[in-house]
């Protein structure tokens, strides 16, 4: 240090000029007292980490206690240590400098100034960060100034860029923890710059975007990472986007007189129910502040006329803790006609979206999960629809949801991390929503080769029918026959060679050239060749590996493909089961206690104890003679749900529980009237033509996944399974007990109290995912 030091004197004698530090610094005392306040303490912080002698001394000076080693003896542990002699800055300024003139060189010490005076022009983005009020526009503004100021470069270190991260983070996107770990990594300042652009808000607002845009932001960034060493993510894109934060919501509310609505969610469960529709007329007819309409403006400017969809993004939704699939609405929008036009579709969906957040289904699971007390508010996603326009519809080649997980295999050669696709012609709804009528392609990534369907028979009758589109020319979102949008096209559909194959005369035949004439043919929506002949599922099966690495656990995402590109549309952590364990079927047990079999499409789980087994009879149900007795089924259904012990009773049905469309084929419930039963099973009937739909990656499945409800599909009319006719149509009926006056449907819903067989007798089901197995046992 010392010969250090005398090099440093030797230089400065030569130079007779006032270096520049001595220059900033009379600068500093005139212009900025507070700045030269911290400068100065910054410099005895950098000359006691460089050792030097006289700067321990002043600091052992100010604070006696601060070497002392007796500290604990003179003070004690639990008794406040003196505070030490007063900072007067300027006195100790002098004394400072004069040290650091000693042993730093006048250019190292301007080097510092300038490196000091940079940092606290860039700490303004960190002052405003650490407001817990500071307004959206004062945020963006300092964002704004700190991406200027920083230059080519780098004046701060690792972990102060990093801190202003998880500001920005924690401030747009999430609180979570463990969303901002991994966040931290991928999201940039210039990148949370860029959404901020894209953000509409109120300028002093307060809002989040929520849970949708803050997983899609973050997962966008993953594969823009990822794709510096993985060529198979360079065409995967995401859709153009806006924002819209989640406070603009209160300023609706608010605007309009409606905060009553925001305690609702205290409210009976029915009354909320029963409430609902007139809550969204309530919304629907109420008005956006001025500010508010010029934002919107501003989107539809944006988007330049492309269809476009309005996605919920909660607070709560999509997070680590609870995915909320299907719980608010996301509604299309062709976006065409006047502006007049436009704006007044946009403003409608929009408060339509909002009214979903007061919904029985949202709140019910908020209930379930403890996060009624929760302020919840709603922002906004709004994306251009991926597609193209095929004659007068508007719709993407394909398009689906994938899981990194498969929760329910349909060969016991696939494994649970092999994940699951849900593939679609068309909009990726059909996908994501369970159909009466209709069946999507189910394909494992990490076994493509193992088809749920091998059968010509089975692959002709379990194959996509109908198609999702936008119609351009009425301006509604539509579901038309395949074969209507082939004539449309005049089969020119982007990339339909690899959608379709051809059914010729009980053989299943694959398009090798594209001069095919598809008009002519009859066509089976197989998308064989987009399997056996594209990189599509490789492609598909990296971006859930790559997603997973990231994130941490297994991911639930959206996709859609335009024949050019794929799209990832949103990404959320994947609802997993909480039971994984298989269940060995149990030994010794006697055929006659045995009440139902199955050996298809069984997932693993136990579910011991059941006293009830609320039977909706598929013959019976079918005899209903109006769509009011139909739906009048699916009200006791949703009473017993209340009335019956949580978790003590299975559901057992038609069809498919929840469907969208013919009420005949399955029991009309929404997620609230079921969400209490600890399984649902639902029964084909082969002469009835009650075939379950495997339902895996669905909204509905993922509900029953989330809430750890069991869910099996029982074939009683295949041979190798049992279903005792006798023990559900007479052994007697507990209905009238669990909902009185509703005697005349006994015939149709039964309720099974095993306590009637006899005292103390219950029902195990044991589900064998391995062996594909499952039996129902009474006990």
């Amino acid at each position: 240090m010392e010969n250090y030091r005398k090099q440093i004197i030797k230089e400065k004698k030569t130079c007779n000029c006032k270096p520049e530090w001595q220059i900033i610094l009379d600068h500093l005392v005139y212009q900025d007292q507070i700045l030269l306040f911290r400068i100065c303490r910054k410099m005895i912080i950098y000359l006691n980490r460089i050792n030097v002698p006289e700067i321990q001394d002043i600091m052992e000076g100010l604070n006696p206690t601060l070497n002392t080693q007796d500290n604990i003896q003179s003070y004690g542990p639990n008794w406040p240590k003196p505070k030490g002699a007063p900072f007067v800055a300027d006195i100790m300024f002098d004394k400072i400098f004069g040290i650091a003139d000693i042993y730093i060189s006048d250019n190292d010490i301007s080097r510092l100034l300038r490196q000091w005076i940079h940092q606290e022009h860039l700490g303004v983005l960190s002052r405003v960060l650490e407001k817990k009020d500071a307004p959206f526009n004062e945020i963006q503004e300092a964002v704004k100034k700190y991406l200027k100021l920083f230059g080519p470069k780098n004046y701060q270190s690792i972990d102060e860029i990093v801190g202003l991260r998880v500001g920005l983070i924690s401030r747009f996107l999430s609180e979570n923890l463990r969303y901002i770990n991994i966040a931290k990594r991928h999201l940039r300042i210039k990148v949370m710059d860029e959404i901020l652009n894209r953000t509409i808000g109120p300028a002093a607002g307060y809002g989040k975007l929520g849970g949708k845009s803050a997983g899609l932001i973050l997962a966008r960034q993953i594969l823009l990472d990822k794709k510096k060493y993985n060529p198979l993510l360079e065409k995967v894109a995401t859709p153009k986007s806006r924002f819209i934060t989640s406070d603009n919501l209160s300023d609706f509310l608010h605007y309009n007189a409606l905060e009553e609505f925001i305690y609702t969610k205290y409210q009976d469960a029915e009354d909320i129910k029963n409430e609902a529709a007139f809550v969204e007329y309530i919304f629907k007819n109420s008005v956006f502040p001025p500010e508010a309409i010029s934002a919107f403006k501003m989107i539809l400017d944006d988007f330049d006329g492309k269809p476009i969809i309005v996605r919920s993004s909660s607070l709560l939704e999509d997070s680590f803790d609870a995915s909320f699939s299907g719980k608010y609405k996301s509604l299309f929008l062709s976006n065409i006609g006047t502006k007049e036009e436009r704006l007044t579709a946009l403003v409608n969906a929009i408060s339509e979206v909002y009214a979903s957040t007061f919904g029985p289904d949202p709140i019910e699971y908020r209930h379930e999960r403890g996060l009624i007390d929760f302020r919840e508010e709603m922002g906004i996603l709004v994306q251009q629809v991926v597609g193209r326009k095929v004659g007068k519809y508007y719709l993407p080649t394909h398009a689906g949801v994938a899981f990194s997980n498969n929760e329910m295999r349909w060969s016991t050669r696939i494994k649970r991390e092999d994940g699951i696709i849900r593939l679609v012609a068309g909009l990726g709804t059909r996908a994501v929503d369970r159909t009466i009528d209709d069946y999507p392609l189910l394909v494992s990534p990490g076994k493509p080769n193992i088809k749920a369907n091998t059968s010509y028979e089975h692959t002709v009758m379990y194959s996509q029918k109908y198609v999702d589109v936008i119609n351009l020319e009425t301006n509604n979102f539509e579901t038309i026959e395949f074969s209507e949008l082939v004539k449309e096209a005049k089969g020119q559909i982007p990339g339909i060679g690899k959608i379709v194959s051809f059914d010729r005369g009980g053989i299943i035949v694959d398009p090798i050239t594209n001069l095919a004439d598809y008009e002519k043919e009859d066509l089976v929506v197989t998308f064989n060749n987009l399997i056996g002949k594209t990189n599509f599922i490789t492609q598909m099966k990296e971006m859930l590996r790559e997603l997973s690495d990231a994130i941490g656990g297994p991911v639930d995402i959206e996709f859609a493909h335009d024949g050019e590109r794929l799209y990832l549309l949103q990404c959320r952590p994947q609802s997993q089961s909480t039971y994984t364990r298989v269940e060995k079927l149990p030994a010794g047990y006697k055929d006659r206690d045995v009440i139902f079999s199955a050996n298809e499409f069984v997932n693993s789980g136990y579910v011991p104890e059941i006293q009830y087994l609320v039977y909706v009879d598929p013959i019976e149900y079918s005899k209903l003679p109006s769509a009011e007795d139909m739906k009048e089924v699916g009200a006791i259904v949703s009473r017993l749900n209340t009335n019956l012990p949580k978790r003590k009773f299975v559901l057992m049905g038609p069809g498919r529980w929840g469907s969208k469309g013919d009420i005949k084929l399955g029991v009309p419930i929404i997620y609230s009237d079921i969400n209490n039963t600890s399984m649902l099973i639902e029964i084909g009937r082969e002469s009835k033509g009650y075939v379950p739909e495997l339902s895996f990656g669905t909204h509905f499945f993922q509900d029953l996944v989330e809430a750890d409800i069991k869910y099996l599909p029982l074939y009683p009319d295949k041979n190798g399974n049992k279903f005792d006719y006798d023990f559900f149509q007479n052994t007697e009926n507990s209905l009238h007990k669990f909902v009185p006056g509703k005697e005349s449907f006994d015939k149709v819903v039964r309720v099974i109290d095993t306590d009637d067989v006899k005292i103390g007798k219950v029902v195990n089901v044991y589900m064998d995912g391995d062996k594909g197995e499952a039996l129902a046992i009474l006990v």
